[in-house]
């Protein structure tokens, strides 16, 4: 491990617990993270004082604690990014029941940092902070054309993709071959690739420098809003990056 040890160690525990549907023991913990029970015991203690974690008195098994709710609270209040995509994205479930979200990249991964859902009959919610794919989502591949095509193929890798849905693409040559028209009509849509049922499209978001620093996207099932034509989503859902875009000091169109 780089940096703290003690503190990656620290970080590991709450992310494992924040992933897990169940209660863990001390020994379930540390044979997921191949740690001594000690060691883990030690740390599950500290946090566990803190409030990070939390103890059922009967089972003595672990879950994530409520200090964890207050993490990233300022960061919502004051964040430009997050302020300006929650307002957007709210207006397009509202006015359009679609669900809506916010990410970038992290390492080879698409992450969320805000999903906001749908005001109408499907309801697709994602947790901030949860990993998704960059091939399978209209938001990922929006974020893989914001780089050159060479960032994109060693971030893809050469081996075939996880297939998420039937009509996942898990060949990267592939979708690097998609990337240009990505660029160039300035969104990307995704029918059934992600979730069977489900279209997605995505947007840039940019910065004052003209830098994509985050993707928008929205998801919904066409079956239930026949209403809903890709060419309408594209428009609002663009038009909702470029607001926001604007809001981060992009001088462009």
């Amino acid at each position: 491990m780089s940096g703290s040890q003690s503190l990656e160690r620290g970080l590991a525990i709450i992310e494992l617990l924040n992933e897990s549907s169940q209660p863990l023991g001390i020994r379930e913990i540390a044979r997921q993270l191949a740690l001594s029970p000690t060691i883990v015991q030690r740390f599950v203690k500290t946090l566990t004082d803190h409030n990070y974690l939390r103890q059922d008195e009967d089972t003595r098994r672990y879950s994530i604690g409520y200090k964890t709710l207050s993490l990233g609270s300022s960061l919502a209040r004051t964040d430009n990014l997050l302020i300006a995509a929650d307002q957007e994205l709210n207006i397009l479930a509202r006015d359009y029941a679609l669900n809506g979200y916010l990410g970038t990249i992290q390492n080879n991964r698409a992450v969320y940092l805000l999903s906001v859902k749908s005001h109408g009959p499907i309801v697709l919610l994602r947790q901030p902070g949860e990993l998704t794919y960059l091939h399978t989502t209209a938001m990922g591949k929006v974020l893989l054309a914001s780089l050159s095509d060479e960032q994109a193929r060693e971030m893809l890798g050469t081996e075939k993709l996880q297939q998420k849905a039937q009509s996942t693409v898990t060949d990267p040559a592939v979708i690097l071959s998609h990337l240009p028209a990505i660029r160039r009509q300035g969104y990307a849509v995704v029918e059934n690739e992600n979730i069977d049922g489900i279209i997605s499209i995505g947007a840039p978001v940019k910065d004052a420098a003209g830098r994509v620093a985050a993707a928008i996207s929205v998801a919904y099932a066409s079956q239930f809003s026949p209403e809903l034509t890709i060419e309408k989503v594209a428009f609002v859902v663009s038009s909702s990056a470029q607001i926001i875009s604007k809001k981060l000091g992009y001088p462009g169109d």
